[in-house]
């Protein structure tokens, strides 16, 4: 799926007309509608004004990969997924939980240069499993946003505004 048919979904998911859109990110709607209709190219800088303007889960996830490449929170949408807050908590609990316990493989006393490369493919199935565990829990924030109504914009703003007053990040 292309960013220009992501931005549709989005807009029609938040209830924005191609007008509304135009105010609040502040471009016209001849360039959203060309953006949407591929005659014009979706320009790095329209993401971070579409993406605040339109405050949508799905849609973060969905530029999240094209500003970084492959280093990404991936939406899940799989058959196996269901989106509501219930099934995405059990799901992350369970992927927390065999992250957790996967942790057990590496070898922490072990000086890394002397890992052998089953040691290394371990540590790999690890960082495999803290993955899955982040991009479940980071897809339940979603879902509970979207169920309660909150910004995930405006959350996200105040969760890194905490994570500075902890001085967890400069």
């Amino acid at each position: 799926m292309t960013i220009r048919d992501e931005l549709v979904k989005a807009r029609n998911r938040q209830g924005f007309t191609q007008l509304e859109l135009s105010f609040d990110a502040n471009y016209c709607r001849e360039t959203i509608s060309k953006v949407e209709t591929g005659d014009r190219k979706y320009q790095p800088e329209m993401r971070k004004a579409f993406s605040e303007s339109l405050d949508d889960p799905e849609f973060y996830f969905h530029t999240w990969e094209e500003s970084t490449g492959y280093v990404h929170m991936p939406y899940l949408d799989g058959e196996y997924i269901q989106h509501d807050a219930i099934h995405m908590r059990y799901f992350a609990e369970k992927e927390t939980k065999e992250a957790l316990d996967n942790l057990d493989l590496v070898k922490w006393y072990k000086p890394i240069p002397s890992n052998s490369l089953q040691e290394k493919e371990d540590v790999k199935k690890v960082i495999n499993e803290i993955l899955d565990s982040a991009a479940s829990q980071v897809n339940l924030v979603a879902a509970l946003c979207k169920e309660y109504n909150f910004s995930m914009k405006k959350l996200f703003k105040e969760w890194l505004l905490s994570l500075k007053a902890r001085r967890f990040k400069k």
